[in-house]
């Protein structure tokens, strides 16, 4: 029996020792292929190579995708999550959905002048979902617009802005159930949900409307949703006259646990602060990333943060010194020390909205030419001769018209976001606005009117 039990417990050593170790799982990336197919059509030059990314708060770098001379292309590529992803020729990117779901997208990319302007992905549901959701978001923007200035302290407004918002959720509701089984039903609209306790005043709104847990999901901002719904807390919901950073410093601190999600909300509120030109926000963050050096990851937006601490408004112009038509070199400093008023004008000649808003300035430069005001103009994204044909179909007589090299200098130390954009300069050389396409007419009349 002895030996027996001596023989046993041999045995059943030796059969634990075969057992293999326990070791602890790798997480793996996990990733997907498409495959991308379509055409070219319409007016551009040849060769005609496009660009494809991923948007993640903005454009990342991407691949070329090669197109033959008859403006087709095919490529596969592998993705790791879904969202919107980009098509671009020169300066100009078209966006599409894509998801694990679908597995092949047929596009038609079509240009005019060279310039892409329109995109069709063939048999996409996905897609054609992802439009209706944003046809209801731009609805929904359209009808709150007229807020910007009202004030929602007021019960009666703020009761008539609440309306708005729970339309705009049964809008939501409804689109998720004539869209099952969609990324923009299943999660994009989830993510854009208010709760009817948040519409229950305003203070609770302003204290929850940025509280949503999909802020710390990487994926949360491969659309545009994060920035919209910063852009709206600013212009409609944070109270006008107050100054505090607190309510970004929650959300970005909240967000730094996943460094990821760290990166792109930065890129993000980056975006929505300096479009919405509240000065004191911006200086806020300019304080918190000078303040949090570690929670500040995302190093370009860190970089644009501490270009834009120098040109803000109140702060000294940064000169430009660049040829004008003539070949002459124009310096800025100069012009503005001459001028009452100087309108740095940054724009490209390519650009839908600088063709539309430029010719508007000509009637205003005219009016107060002898008063004092100038405009000093940067050409970036171009070339000579798009340029000199920019000037002659679109510019005023008598202003200062200059181009960028491939550098783009003037739109780095400005940390401009969108074109065009403007800065109005005084005489002394100080910055005392910054205007963009839509503001620039009004405000500048108000600016020249005490001339």
């Amino acid at each position: 029996m002895k030996n027996f039990l001596t023989v046993f417990l041999i045995f059943s050593s030796l059969c634990l020792s075969a057992q293999p170790k326990k070791t602890k799982s790798k997480a793996v990336n996990k990733f997907y292929s498409i495959q991308l197919s379509g055409k070219l059509l319409g007016d551009y030059r040849k060769p005609a190579d496009l660009y494809f990314g991923e948007f993640h708060g903005s454009e990342q770098d991407g691949q070329v995708i090669k197109v033959n001379p008859n403006g087709e292309f095919a490529a596969k590529v592998l993705l790791k999550e879904p969202g919107l992803v980009y098509l671009k020729k020169g300066l100009y990117s078209q966006y599409f959905m894509v998801t694990a779901k679908e597995k092949t997208y047929q596009i038609d990319l079509t240009c005019g002048n060279d310039i892409l302007n329109a995109i069709q992905i063939q048999n996409s549901p996905e897609n054609r979902a992802y439009q209706d959701f944003l046809n209801a978001h731009k609805k929904f923007s359209t009808n709150i617009d007229s807020y910007r200035q009202k004030n929602l302290e007021d019960a009666t407004v703020f009761q008539e802005f609440a309306k708005l918002i729970r339309d705009y959720q049964t809008e939501l509701a409804d689109f998720a159930k004539q869209n099952p089984q969609t990324y923009a039903a299943n999660y994009l609209s989830v993510t854009d949900r208010v709760t009817e306790k948040d519409l229950a005043s305003v203070q609770s709104l302003r204290q929850n409307y940025l509280k949503r847990p999909y802020f710390a999901d990487p994926k949360f901002y491969n659309t545009s949703i994060p920035t919209w719904i910063i852009e709206d807390y600013i212009n409609f919901i944070c109270n006008k006259n107050d100054k505090s950073f607190a309510a970004f410093e929650s959300l970005l601190n909240g967000a730094s646990k996943n460094t990821e999600a760290a990166k792109r909300l930065q890129d993000a509120l980056y975006d929505g602060l300096v479009k919405s030109k509240r000065q004191d926000l911006i200086n806020g963050y300019i304080d918190w990333a000078q303040a949090n050096p570690g929670k500040m990851v995302q190093q370009v937006v860190q970089a644009k943060l501490q270009r834009l601490a120098k040109s803000m408004v109140g702060g000294p112009l940064i000169n430009v010194s660049l040829k004008d038509t003539s070949g002459t070199v124009q310096q800025l400093k100069a012009v503005a020390a001459s001028s009452k008023y100087t309108l740095l004008a940054i724009y490209s000649p390519g650009c839908s909205h600088c063709q539309e808003t430029l010719p508007k300035l000509g009637p205003i430069a005219e009016q107060y030419k002898s008063k004092g005001f100038k405009i000093f103009t940067v050409a970036a994204n171009t070339n000579t001769a798009e340029w000199t044909g920019f000037i002659k179909k679109y510019m005023g007589y008598g202003w200062i018209n200059t181009m960028e090299g491939p550098n783009n200098t003037s739109i780095g130390e400005y940390a401009i976001t969108s074109l065009p954009s403007f800065v109005l300069i005084d005489s002394k050389g100080k910055i005392v606005a910054k205007m963009d396409a839509h503001s620039v007419k009004e405000d500048l009349q108000k600016w020249l009117e005490s001339l």
